[in-house]
Formats: structure tokens, C-alpha cells, sequence
């Protein structure tokens, strides 16, 4: 097999914008994507596998690289060189430098090239990749901080937090269209934005005090209408995860429910229905300390990390093998029944995502020698590893016991945003 040759072209750099242009020498083209590509890190650098071939790329070449994410086309990616936001056009194998101030997060449109991000220094704005220009949203202001967004499934509205004076929640369209969605008057109750619905019919926000202990700890989770309203709120914390959410075709949701900041201990798996707010255990703290679930593309199914329960008396003196002991299990959502996918001791099982078609799951794995990626099929045979190494190694320890896998993979699937 030939190996791809990277040949760097030109770069250049103006005001804050730049293009590394690098050739790449590919072999034919493979079949039409099936179960689609995942763009890695691997010694800090961007790197493509094609799942149906195996087929891999690199795309970059200085170490610096982390948080891929694919835009919804599959014919980009986004990610941090450092402090500094780029995209690559994965077909051409062009870089291009969007922006070289700090960037606090980024999300592209789920239905089209545009890549939002938030900074510091200009607010929220849209980058379009055909046009390659930017667009300001929402300009920064000294006495209002812009803190969160999110696009909505139809990539027509963005919603934001505002901080200042009073804190907000907005929506604004990409032509500029902006309105109040909610706004506190109390500072125990701060939104904390964290997604859209699946529908978008409403905004899934985390509600509290503006302190960073007790976002720690948790909070509980709100829903407000996609044009504003009255927050409806879940007696229940939950951890201000985004991953720990996970939205049904039919637009019910399951999360990941329970009060502190220890993710192997407390953690049960519920789901609710948006028009009654009412949350049904699925999987109770005192049964398995749950983590990321993942709805199966029909809602029949959902997959999850879990590992045994432990008491708070043993939560540190039994920390390690807690968190060693995460598997990935799945639960029939009619009957309840749930079973283990995997159980090799060697690994700590995270992250299940599902294929466009929901006859494989994709997850991470992390032990003593590295973190890496496997694929099975969603009765949990036929597993197979298929990315070997994500480096720099998550630290396993984590933010009390939870990694942000995004920083390190995302996978394209044919046809879901």
C-alpha cells in the first residue's frame, strides 16, 4: 500500500486569517461511505480513518492539533492548533487559520459549512467555508460576557448566554434576528445553556447559582421553549455534561441523574418526557454508576458506560478500580432489560455512539498502555479495533473521573447532524 504523500505548498498569513496548503497523494477513490470516517489525535496531530476501508490520512504534521470535530458534510474539520482555531478542507487538504486569538468554543451548523465560535475578543461569530468570510453575530461588550451556544437543528438559530449586569439567554439567527428568550432575576437561578432538543422545540439549560462549586456538584436541568418562556425545571441535579444528555428520535430524553462531582458514585441512568417532566429511573444510583448515554437511531435502544455501584464510604478508597471497571452495556428501552457489550478486564469502556443505521457502536477504551478506539456490532460481536492510538493519553483520572473524549475523536456518519 502506498502511503500517502504529504508535499507542504504554500502558506500564508493575512491579518488574522491564513491557508497551509498541503497535496496529498491519495490511492483510488473508496466505495460510498457506509459507516463513515472518524477524525482522530494521535501524537497531538489530525489524523482520518475510513471505517469501511481502513483507509488512513494525516492531516497535519506539527503535534499541536486537538478537538476535531467534522462538519456536517464530512468535507471538513475544525479543530484548536494551540490557542488558535483552524479548519481543514479534508478533500484538498487545505488549512486555514480562522481565527488566531483564543477561542472558547466552536460548533459547525448541522446542516451546512458554517462554523460559529465564541472568543473573547469578538463574540460570537459564523464562519462560512464556501465564502471562506466571517460574519460577527454577537460583538463582545466590556460590561456582558458571552459564556455558551448552541445551533439548533435547523442551523437557523443560535441560542447564547449573556452574563453581565442581569443574566440572559438569547436566540439569534443568522441574519441578525435576536430576541430574549429568558432572562433571571434572581442569581440563584443562572441558565447554564447546554443544548437544543432534538426537535427543537426546546432549550435544555442547567439552572443555579453562579458558583462554580455548585456547577461542580451539579444542577438541576430545565427546559425553556424555543421562543421563551417560564423554565420547567427537574427536581434531580445532574452534572453540567452535554454528553450526559441524549435525545430520542421521538424527542424523549435520557440523562445521566445524580448530585456530586465524583462521577463513578451516584450516577444513575433516567429518561423523561419533555411535555410532563417527569423522570423515570432507568437505571438507579444504587444499581451502577452510569455514564454517556447514546439512544439508538430507531429509540429502541440505549447504550452506556457503567460500572459497578459503590457506596459513598468506599467512593476514593475504591476510586481506580471503579473507574477500571466501566463497560459498555445496552438496555432494551420497552422491557428494561439491559446486558453487558463488553467485559475485558484489561479496559475501561466509555463513550458508545451509534452508526447512521444502528448496527454498530463505536466507543473508547482506556488502560494502562494507551487510550484507542474499537468497533462492534451492536449485539457486541465482531469487535475490532480501529484506532490504536489517541496521544497525547487522556488522563484517566480526568475531571473527577469524566473525559471529554470530543478533545481527542468525532465520527462522520452519512446523514446524522
Amino acid at each position: 500500500m502506498r502511503k500517502p504523500l504529504l508535499l507542504l505548498g504554500l502558506l500564508w498569513l493575512s491579518a488574522c486569517r491564513g491557508v497551509l496548503e498541503v497535496s496529498i497523494e491519495r490511492e483510488a477513490s473508496p466505495p460510498a461511505s457506509f459507516l463513515g470516517k472518524v477524525a482522530y489525535i494521535a501524537g497531538g496531530d489530525v489524523w482520518v480513518v475510513e471505517l469501511d476501508t481502513n483507509q488512513r490520512t494525516r492531516l497535519t504534521r506539527d503535534g499541536r492539533n486537538s478537538r476535531p470535530i467534522w462538519s456536517a458534510d464530512g468535507q471538513w474539520i475544525a479543530y484548536y492548533k494551540g490557542d488558535q482555531l483552524w479548519a481543514l478542507e479534508v478533500g484538498a487538504g487545505r488549512e486555514y487559520l480562522i481565527s488566531d486569538t483564543p477561542v472558547d468554543e466552536f460548533a459547525w451548523s448541522p446542516v451546512q459549512d458554517q462554523l460559529a465560535y465564541l472568543s473573547a475578543a469578538s463574540g460570537l461569530v459564523v464562519w462560512r467555508a464556501i465564502e471562506q468570510s466571517a460574519q460577527n453575530l454577537v460583538e463582545s461588550e466590556a460590561m456582558m460576557t458571552l459564556v455558551h451556544f448552541a445551533w439548533d437543528p435547523t442551523g437557523k438559530w443560535l441560542a447564547y448566554e449573556a452574563w453581565g449586569a442581569e443574566s440572559r439567554l438569547h436566540k439569534t439567527s443568522l441574519d441578525g434576528v435576536s430576541s430574549t428568550l429568558y432572562m433571571a432575576t434572581d442569581r440563584m437561578q443562572i441558565p447554564h445553556l447546554a443544548s437544543w432538543s432534538g426537535d427543537g422545540r426546546w432549550l435544555l439549560v442547567w439552572m443555579g447559582p453562579a458558583s462554580a462549586l455548585a456547577e461542580m456538584d451539579g444542577l438541576p436541568l430545565c427546559l425553556i421553549a424555543a421562543d421563551g418562556g417560564t423554565p420547567r425545571c427537574l427536581r434531580e441535579k445532574m452534572l453540567l455534561k452535554s454528553d450526559w444528555l441524549s435525545c430520542s428520535p421521538e424527542g424523549s430524553l435520557v440523562l445521566i441523574a445524580g448530585a456530586g462531582r465524583e462521577t463513578w458514585i451516584n450516577k444513575g441512568l433516567a429518561w423523561m418526557n419533555p411535555e410532563d417532566m417527569k423522570l423515570n429511573w432507568l437505571v438507579k444510583p444504587e444499581e451502577q454508576a452510569v455514564g454517556y448515554p447514546a439512544w439508538s437511531p430507531d429509540g429502541k435502544s440505549i447504550a452506556y458506560s457503567a460500572s459497578p455501584f459503590l457506596s459513598p464510604s468506599e467512593a476514593y478508597s475504591q476510586r481506580e478500580a471503579a473507574l477500571a471497571g466501566r463497560r459498555i452495556w445496552l438496555m432494551d428501552f420497552v422491557s428494561g432489560r439491559r446486558s453487558p457489550l463488553t467485559r475485558d478486564e484489561r479496559y475501561r469502556d466509555e463513550r458508545p455512539l451509534w452508526s447512521a443505521d444502528g448496527q454498530h457502536i463505536l466507543f473508547a477504551r482506556i488502560s494502562e498502555t494507551g487510550a484507542s478506539l474499537w468497533l462492534m456490532e451492536a449485539d457486541g460481536d465482531s469487535l475490532q479495533q480501529v484506532v490504536d492510538e489517541l496521544t497525547p493519553r487522556p488522563d484517566p483520572l480526568g475531571d473527577y473521573g469524566y473525559i471529554d473524549w470530543s478533545a481527542w475523536y468525532d465520527w462522520w456518519r452519512p446523514g446524522v447532524p
